[in-house]
């Protein structure tokens, strides 16, 4: 018999559109089939008819169809081989088995072995044969589906990075284990197939565990973190999850096991850290790139007063006074930078309270090593700043009064040697006995023999408690006799046990000498007091005007009715205060101008800044913009109040002389070092100085212009100090546009 060509009938009235292939030798059968489809109204249809096997498989070939409908009797092959050829070539199309044999065995047999469907011949209808052909196609379609899902879950069960186990759902086998568990644990897979679920968990944990299993609802868990044991015998920290699946056609528990021993670790140690930041008294913050704080700790709120959600996300700028506020950039580019570790500031807290703050910057990275932002750290050193700067001024004071004064000082144990002498001390044994003092050597060994007995019975009275005050002529060498004022005064301890002897000697030789020497020392007075007359009538001078303008708007004011002329009074005077305030604080700077250069070591970055904060409130200064460009690690040999005088009053007469008309008005100090000499700038864009006045400004009481407040003497003590210091000054002006003063001092 040939095979009949395929026969194709096209139906367009239904949604559905199934290609169905009819695979059946028998023409009486066929038509019978054929009539049945077409009387289907569920589905549109396109029905393709062979009669072979091989005609099916050709046609398969070429083009693919929904479903075989599939004769076991045919020509080229015959039986349940025919359904097993066709499964195999073509595992994703249905196969409905039509037969002649009634035989509920065969058909349960071939239903096992795939086939959708087993229909005997004559005993189905249409209806039965299209929901047959529907369910086939969507039972087929939903495992082939099931498949496809079983094998992505077995890859991801298989190759997780995240360790799982299964176990049975009726006892505590394990029955699957992936790679990650095998690795992560070190059991093999047939180690761990061996093993009940208890067997992973430490023995003091599995009566917990078993808890949970047997009061576990089968509903999706939180984690739970557990301990498991490695086959070294460690232990580490998972998180379980649990949920119910099958494996391999039986009901499972699935367990994930998540190792978080090296997280826990970490969390720990960040809780330590956390709870060491909060209790920690000092400023901690962090901040990032743009100084924008993350965190904020107990101990920055107690000092600054400000809560974490107040600082979060907040530049730290608001920890800065107003006029240091233009630092902050700068600061946090050397912190990026790493060329600010540690340095001391001024802060303010919330309630304007200004603190010494010790800062310690460390910076962060990231994992690649860039720098996100740092952590610093604000020890409050207020207290310990201030004490510190008095205790250094008492030093100071103590050694300078120690150091400078007229008598020559020496402290002695009670056995009479030295401890210490002053420089006064020194000098006088230098020029006495052309030898120094020196430390642990008695005192007795500088004094001739028919000197000591003498000086002993002094230093022995103020060794038993005494004070004593006597005037002694000391025989230092043979035929040269010197007068000495002395004082013996004994050293205390805090129980009040002698612990030494202070002797205080002045020189008093010179006094009980000649009358020529009191009268040089009386001519010298005279031409003090001359001096004195000289200042007395500049005062009376210079006094008068303020003085006698203030009397007079007294007297006005005294008989103005209108209230708005009285309070013009009242504001004359008040700038003639201002002048007469003004005029008696040069004064007293010039006063003092006359007294010895004391020098010491200072920073004049320092300095300068203490005169800003003194002068930028003044009403003149309001929206000056001062820069004080001296290095902060300059240190100057020099005389601090000559300085303070010279750098005083060159910035206070640039703020008084500044240029109201412009905009960016500024006063500017600045510094250049040689080998030889150290030189300061005060520079200004103010009125300036016309060529005509240059020459005289130095010249005392010389004013330019018409300036309220301005006595003539500030910049006569600027030359006077700088003369003192044996340096010079120098001036660039130019009217309209400012002025450079420059001071140059030598090194020595």
């Amino acid at each position: 018999m040939q095979p009949a060509a395929p026969v194709s009938v096209n139906h367009e009235y239904m949604t559905k559109r199934y290609h169905i292939l009819v695979v059946e030798d028998n023409a009486g059968d066929f038509i019978l089939i054929e009539q049945m489809l077409l009387e289907i109204r569920d589905f549109q249809k396109e029905i393709v008819h062979v009669t072979t096997l091989g005609g099916a498989i050709d046609f398969m070939e070429q083009q693919r169809c929904d479903v075989i409908l599939l004769d076991l009797s045919l020509p080229d092959s015959y039986g349940i081989d025919s359904f097993h050829r066709l499964s195999k070539l073509f595992p994703q199309t249905p196969v409905i088995i039509m037969s002649g044999l009634n035989d509920t065995r065969f058909a349960n047999e071939a239903v096992k072995q795939g086939a959708q469907e087993y229909l005997v011949k004559g005993e189905f209808e249409e209806r039965l044969l299209a929901k047959s052909i529907s369910y086939s196609i969507e039972r087929k379609a939903s495992m082939e589906m099931l498949r496809e899902n079983q094998e992505t879950y077995r890859l991801l069960f298989e190759n997780n990075p995240i360790p799982m186990y299964i176990r049975a759902k009726d006892s505590l086998k394990i029955v699957g284990v992936n790679q990650s568990a095998i690795d992560h644990f070190g059991y093999s897979e047939e180690e761990f197939l061996s093993k009940l679920v208890t067997d992973l968990h430490p023995p003091d944990e599995r009566e917990a565990l078993m808890a949970v299993i047997n009061n576990w609802d089968g509903s999706d868990s939180a984690p739970t973190t557990y301990r498991h044991v490695c086959k070294d015998g460690s232990e580490v920290y998972v998180e379980c999850r649990v949920r119910e699946m099958f494996f391999k056609g039986n009901p499972g528990i699935l367990v994930l096991a998540d190792d978080i021993t090296d997280k826990r670790r970490v969390q720990e140690e960040v809780n330590i850290q956390a709870n060491i930041l909060k209790n920690v008294r000092d400023t901690i913050f962090v901040a990032n790139r743009r100084g924008e704080i993350t965190y904020w700790n107990e101990g920055a709120e107690q000092t600054f007063g400000y809560s974490v959600e107040e600082m979060s996300e907040k530049s730290y700028d608001v920890l800065y006074p107003e006029i240091d506020k233009h630092l902050v950039r700068q600061e946090i580019q050397e912190i990026i930078s790493g060329k600010r570790i540690q340095w001391e500031s001024k802060l303010i807290t919330r309630a304007g309270k200004i603190i010494w703050s010790d800062n310690k910057a460390s910076l962060l990275h990231d994992e690649n090593g860039k720098v996100t932002g740092y952590i610093r750290v604000c020890k409050d050193i207020t207290m310990s700043k201030r004490f510190g700067e008095t205790q250094k001024e008492t030093v100071a004071m103590l050694n300078s009064i120690f150091n400078t004064v007229d008598q020559g000082i020496l402290l002695l144990d009670p056995t009479g040697r030295i401890k210490a002498f002053n420089f006064t001390a020194n000098k006088q044994c230098i020029q006495l006995l052309g030898s120094e003092l020196s430390e642990n050597n008695n005192f007795t060994e500088y004094l001739l023999d028919d000197m000591r007995n003498t000086w002993l019975g002094q230093f022995n009275r103020a060794r038993s408690g005494e004070q004593v005050h006597d005037e002694l002529v000391f025989r230092f060498r043979p035929g040269a006799e010197f007068w000495f004022g002395m004082s013996f005064s004994p050293v205390s301890d805090d129980a009040s046990n002698v612990i030494g002897v202070c002797v205080s000697m002045i020189d008093i030789t010179e006094r009980k000498r000649t009358d020529e020497q009191f009268k040089s020392q009386f001519i010298e007075i005279e031409n003090n007091n001359r001096e004195l007359d000289k200042l007395v009538k500049v005062l009376s001078h210079d006094l008068r005007a303020p003085l006698n303008s203030v009397s007079g708007l007294i007297s006005l004011a005294r008989e103005e009715k209108n209230p708005l002329e009285f309070g013009n009074y009242l504001n004359m005077m008040e700038k003639s205060l201002r002048k007469l305030e003004a005029f008696t604080n040069d004064m007293i700077a010039s006063l003092k101008n006359r007294g010895a250069v004391v020098l010491g070591e200072l920073k004049p970055h320092d300095l300068v800044d203490e005169i800003v904060d003194e002068l930028r409130f003044a009403a003149d200064a309001s929206g000056i913009r001062f820069e004080n460009l001296i290095p902060e690690d300059c240190i100057a040999l020099s005389d601090p109040a000559r300085l303070r005088i010279i750098f005083s009053n060159l910035i206070s007469n640039a703020i008084r002389y500044h240029d109201p008309e412009k905009t960016d008005k500024f006063v500017r100090v600045s510094c250049d070092k040689t080998a030889l000499s150290v030189s300061f700038s005060v520079e200004d864009n103010g009125l300036g100085i016309s060529e005509e006045h240059q020459p005289h400004i130095f010249e005392t009481y010389y004013t330019v212009g018409n300036v309220a407040g301005s006595s003539g003497l500030g910049l006569s003590n600027v030359r006077d100090a700088v003369q003192k210091l044996r340096g010079k000054i120098e001036l660039k002006s130019k009217q309209g546009q400012g002025s450079v003063f420059t001071i140059i001092l030598p090194i020595n």
